[in-house]
């Protein structure tokens, strides 16, 4: 393109001596900095959940993977954790604009490609969901089974689930498991019970221990499966890898695709959100999307719903089923309601994004497209969304041809296929 640019390396020889080679790049070398030292590939080494023991006995990841695509725990037998999180497409749900169980939901389901991974900052905590109201992937697998119109289950079937269906498995990782049936076959406790409906507070205190200690195992199970679903070694990777190596003059990205990485790095001003090598801040922000379309609620609290959730979570960082060694550490013992962030919503990893649409937590933009041009206008229009809008949420005012050349670079970022391994047996 006319502005490649040529920076040179060395002042000229004497007569006859040999010229230094120019080091030829698309990019300035101040934005060569800024991609190497904002961007890159995702470690190798999955980041630890202290909370979770099990995170990495391979047996835990095999029952992991069986329960994640059995419906069995749900309330109609039909509903698995895949049908809203499908592998074929970044595992998400594209049937809709809200995701779909045993009733409509009120949200897209978020994509689980790198859930392990969370924040650009190494240390801070690990928040799950569109509103963060889980600290951890175990803490997250626990919501859909309880979730009314995820799955419309209690945790009292889904422990006697696991006990009729799963025992041998359970007993390997976590020791033996409270018999949950009597000597007539009969269950003890009535799969209908959770929290909050009646005839749970009247349940002995070992009882409601017994149900919640298999309940936590059972979603620490599901982590140590969903943290190796990882994209990684995108083509961007490997433009990236170069650059670092000195190589700024190569072709593994082509000339729109660097241009949408400049738009990326500049004037889309994308690093305010989308940093780091999970290209999330894993943070919360208020981007102005409104709360309309199809089967979506007129009103989102956003984080300020979700603080509250998770404080209040017995299955938190904190609480007494986590594995932590230190819970004075944990997140959630810093967050107070004061903090709440009225309609803000978890910043998304962008690896591989092109197979998760559609998009935003409502669901409304089909494509990469939609998306860009709803930040080119800097949010939407006031009065549809709740709270501030985010103060990078400004007009863009950007080319037609810049924003196609951000969607060409964002497909630049889809990763490996998963491991066929963390696939059920066709």
């Amino acid at each position: 393109m006319s502005d490649t640019v040529v920076d040179e390396t060395g002042l000229p020889g004497e007569s006859g001596a040999e010229m230094p080679t120019p080091v030829v790049s698309y990019f300035t070398a101040q934005e060569r900095e800024i991609i190497l030292s904002w961007l890159g590939p995702l470690p190798e080494e999955i980041p630890k959940d202290p909370s979770n023991a099990y995170e990495d006995d391979p047996r835990a990841v095999e029952l992991g993977l069986e329960l994640f695509f059995d419906p069995g725990y749900s309330a109609d037998g039909k509903i698995s954790c895949a049908t809203c999180h499908e592998p074929g497409i970044g595992f998400s749900d594209a049937r809709g604009n809200v995701s779909e169980g045993v009733t409509l939901m009120t949200r897209a389901s978020m994509g689980l490609f790198n859930g392990a991974y969370g924040a650009a900052a190494e240390g801070d905590t690990n928040w799950q969901l569109w509103d963060g109201r889980t600290d951890s992937q175990w803490a997250q697998a626990l919501v859909p089974p309880e979730g009314g119109a995820a799955m419309g289950s209690t945790r009292s079937k889904v422990a006697l689930f696991l006990y009729d269906n799963y025992r041998e498995q359970y007993e390997e990782i976590f020791g033996p498991m409270p018999e949950f049936r009597d000597a007539d076959d009969e269950p003890w406790i009535p799969e209908e019970l959770k929290p909050g409906v009646e005839g749970w507070d009247e349940l002995e205190e070992d009882a409601k221990l017994a149900v919640n200690e298999v309940f936590a195992n059972f979603g620490k199970a599901l982590a140590a499966y969903e943290r190796l679903l990882v994209s990684r070694n995108s083509r961007f990777d490997r433009y990236w890898e170069a650059l670092a190596a000195g190589e700024p003059d190569n072709d593994i990205l082509s000339e729109e695709e660097k241009l949408g990485l400049r738009v990326f790095i500049g004037r889309g001003r994308c690093l305010g959100c989308h940093s780091g090598p999970n290209f999330t801040d894993g943070q919360f922000h208020n981007i102005a999307v409104p709360q309309l379309g199809p089967n979506t609620p007129e009103t989102d609290q956003g984080r300020a719903g979700g603080i509250a959730r998770v404080m209040g979570d017995e299955f938190n960082c904190a609480g007494p089923w986590s594995d932590h060694p230190d819970k004075a550490q944990c997140g959630v013992m810093s967050l107070t309601g004061e903090r709440a962030e009225v309609g803000a919503f978890k910043t998304p990893s962008l690896r591989s994004v092109s197979l998760t649409a559609p998009y935003m937590h409502t669901g409304n933009f089909a494509t990469l497209d939609e998306v860009i041009r709803h930040y080119d206008m800097g949010g939407g229009t006031s009065g549809t969304f709740q709270g501030r809008r985010d103060e990078l949420m400004r007009p863009l005012s950007l080319e037609v041809q810049e924003r196609s050349a951000l969607v060409a670079f964002l497909l630049a970022l889809d990763g490996e296929p998963v491991d066929p391994s963390l696939l059920p047996p066709s």
